[in-house]
């Protein structure tokens, strides 16, 4: 039905409904992605998009204001397809000739939705009822307007056939309102906090009492959005009325989040009218002001008559249309607060209402998550929201760098990565891993609906008073969704190369080589070695007033002050070697690039260093001397690697020992003469004596926090020689050891002499 090599945006700008001068890197976009996108930045209206996508599918398009649609038709399809694919019958035609079946046309308002589940789902309508079905594309407007005229039928008449077109149905129960005609107080609008508001495109614009207002939202279809005002309605004991309005409207409206915006624009005064008794208009408490009308005013000739105030209080006062607004079906007591209740976001007006705020998460959960009896209380519960949260928390306290969910053939397993190794936390129902999968993906803004292939997203929060920065991988398995979660506490402390564990000889060379004004520092080892927080080190010691430093990262783990740091976006374009470009013409002293990845981030960088900068990077290499022909195999000129390099470090983590409860170790015969061996020619103090952790209430299995292993390699006459001649890593490993170059297991070995780390833990880490 559609050529699989055309896109939406093709479409569109076919029509002339976009101009071709876009970024190209747009059409590397889903077609869900562009429509989000050409929406957000008002490119196109939405029956421009719904025209899109009726030419890229070849289907008609519809307005559905143009039908009379009988409750027969509205009830044809089963309210939780209707809702769940957003389609509806709107017409139905009399039996064709060809065949004698009955014609019933319905209109898709998400054709992205036109996948095989949908087409079964409309095969089933058609082998069910005995008709035949024709689709159109519509807007959503149009689809919410129309669904929302249903009745329900009673259960005897549910199967009747849907009938010619009768009069339109006229009561409305979907509400919509004009919010640009409305002044909202800044008493009103100010019970949504503005960051909510912002997020998730809906303002309180009017407050009839303490126990009642109104909300205009953009999505109310959105599973967040519902969330967030049944939190609402629960927690404040509160009726919510809510009203369709467009994104763009919304965000007019966040305007009287100023205080002065409330304020009514003054009018000419007229001429005093003659005296006549009004009846007193009792004052109403965060009534919504009269709008501005957008008409101009009469001749100066043609004064205007002074209404009686009845029809001010009935004609201007209240915005919302009368068929609109119905009065409440109960009464509703007044909002009761706790004093121990505290809304979990602080603002300006006291009448805020409590509302969630799923990125705070010492708020949303209201106790602490320390242990692991702490996540299984909350766990038995089967409130999701809250078990994400709870897990997120009790990582951040453990001090997990990784979350692993995991789906089972039996259970649901969680594990944290703590000082690099896997531990199991809790294993939960297996029935409650969609959900949870689910609950991750909408924090994360990831598709719900996509299971089949692997997604990445992220968001923050705040857990035991650290902003964290989660970076979310999905990964499809036998037995359901993979997630794995990547914590980055942004509020962590920098540390220097010493706390690192750069010591000795290494530290000497680092020291001389970043001061260079030009050239490269390379950091390699394999994912969470801590690569970058070295370069962060490196640049801690170099960053002053005299010199411009800017980074390319993905992330940005940690943000420095006099330091300029971009975070790269692949999927518009903006990458490594793009941003590099860019950096290039900001005038820099220092580079950072987060990983050379490629043959052009990697020419790129060298032209950088060629050009008076100095550059700093990180490679995916085993050790320090496998960087050089890595370099040499992604098509950097070996002439360009020896006269460029200034220092190549490897390294590894490796936990450190409790100091508390550390003991002598000891080590098999066979270990210690390899150790001896390793460390012949080093003046160490002998007999060597190791150590071991025995376990106690402050430590996880004796050791409590990592520590950094470090081999430094600097170019040489002799290593120059080795990389022109394009020599294997083990060569040039062996000829920087015999110049000196103190490898990373003789430094993890020396730090077990000193009692910071384990000889197991070395070896563990350590393969060459």
């Amino acid at each position: 039905m559609v050529d699989k090599n055309q896109k939406l945006i093709d479409v569109l700008i076919q029509q002339g409904k976009i101009k071709t001068g876009i970024d190209p890197n747009w059409r590397n976009l889903s077609n869900l992605e562009m429509e989000e996108k050409l929406q957000s930045e008002h490119i196109v209206s939405s029956e421009d998009i719904a025209r899109g996508y009726a030419g890229l599918y070849s289907l008609p398009y519809v307005h559905l204001a143009d039908f009379q649609i009988s409750q027969d038709l509205l009830n044809f399809i089963p309210e939780d397809l209707a809702r769940n694919y957003k389609i509806i019958a709107y017409q139905a035609e009399k039996e064709t000739e060809s065949n004698g079946l009955k014609v019933v046309r319905i209109a898709i308002a998400e054709p992205v939705k036109l996948t095989s589940n949908l087409q079964e789902v409309i095969a089933n309508l058609e082998k069910q009822k005995g008709f035949k079905i024709e689709l159109a594309v519509t807007t959503m407007g149009d689809f919410l307007a129309a669904i929302s005229k249903r009745q329900t039928i009673p259960s005897g008449n549910q199967m009747k056939e849907p009938t010619m077109p009768v009069a339109n149905f006229q009561k409305t129960d979907f509400k919509t309102i004009e919010l640009d005609k409305i002044i909202i107080p800044y008493e009103v609008i100010t019970k949504f906090p503005e960051n909510i508001a912002q997020k998730y495109n809906m303002v309180v614009f009017e407050a009839p009492n303490s126990s009642f207002i109104r909300v205009a939202v953009a999505d109310p279809e959105d599973k967040k959005v519902r969330e967030i005002l049944d939190f609402v309605k629960t927690k404040n004991d509160i009726t919510i009325e809510e009203y369709k309005v467009t994104p763009s409207e919304v965000q007019r409206a966040m305007r009287f989040y100023n205080p002065e915006a409330s304020k009514p624009v003054p009018k000419p005064t007229p001429p005093p009218p003659q005296p006549t008794p009004t009846p007193e208009i009792r004052s109403v408490e965060k009534i919504v002001p009269p709008p501005v009308s957008p008409q101009p005013q009469a001749p100066v000739q043609n004064q205007p008559q002074v209404k009686p105030q009845e029809e001010i209080k009935q004609e201007e006062i209240k915005p919302i249309p009368p068929q609109v607004q119905k009065p409440l079906e109960k009464p509703i007591s007044p909002v009761q607060k706790q004093p121990e209740e505290t809304p979990e976001v602080q603002g300006p007006s006291k009448n805020q209402l409590i509302v969630p705020v799923e990125n705070d998460l010492d708020k949303y959960l209201g106790t602490s998550v320390k242990e692991v009896s702490d996540l299984q209380k909350i766990a038995e519960t089967g409130n999701v929201p809250k078990i994400v949260a709870a897990t997120v928390a009790l990582a951040v306290a453990k001090k997990a760098s990784d979350i692993h969910i995991e789906a089972t053939e039996k259970n649901v397993r969680i594990r944290f990565r703590v000082d690099g190794i896997l531990r199991d936390i809790i294993k939960l129902s297996t029935e409650l891993q969609p959900a949870i999968i689910s609950r991750v993906k909408i924090l994360s803004k990831l598709k719900i609906d996509e299971t089949r292939i692997p997604q990445d997203g992220r968001f923050d929060c705040i857990a035991t008073g650290h902003a964290i920065d989660l970076r979310i991988s999905t990964l499809p398995t036998v037995h359901g969704e993979k997630i794995a979660m990547r914590l980055l506490d942004k509020s962590a402390h920098l540390y220097t190369l010493e706390e690192l564990g750069v010591t000795g000889r290494g530290l000497k060379l680092l020291l001389e080589n970043m001061n260079k004004p030009y050239g490269i520092i390379l950091s390699t080892g394999p994912t969470g070695s801590g690569k970058s927080t070295t370069l962060y080190a490196i640049l801690t010691r170099i960053s002053n007033a005299s010199v411009n430093i800017v980074t390319l990262e993905d992330p940005v783990e940690y943000e420095m002050a006099g330091v300029n740091q971009c975070q790269i976006r692949p999927k518009i374009g903006f990458t490594f070697a793009n941003g590099l470009r860019s950096i290039l013409r900001q005038d820099p002293n220092i580079i950072m690039v987060g990983e050379i990845r490629d043959g052009e981030t990697a020419a790129l960088s060298t032209h950088a260093a060629l050009t008076g900068h100095l550059v700093l990077s990180t490679l995916h290499t085993n050790d320090a001397a496998g960087a050089l022909p890595r370099l040499t195999d992604m098509g950097v000129e070996p002439f360009f690697i020896t006269s460029l390099i200034n220092a190549i470090i490897g390294q590894r983590l490796v936990r450190k020992l409790c100091p508390k409860c550390k003991r002598q170790a000891h080590i098999p015969e066979p270990i210690f003469k390899q150790i001896e061996k390793e460390l012949e020619g080093f003046n160490l103090p002998k007999p060597y004596q190791f150590f071991e952790g025995a376990g106690c209430s402050e430590c996880e299995l004796g050791y409590k926090g990592r520590l950094g292993i470090f081999e430094v390699l600097t170019m040489s006459q002799r290593i120059e020689e080795l990389v022109l001649e394009k020599k294997p890593s083990s060569v040039i490993r062996d000829q920087a050891i015999k110049e000196g170059m103190v490898t990373m297991k003789q430094d993890g070995l020396i730090k077990a002499l000193k009692g910071l780390t384990t000889v197991n833990e070395v070896m563990r880490v350590i393969t060459v």
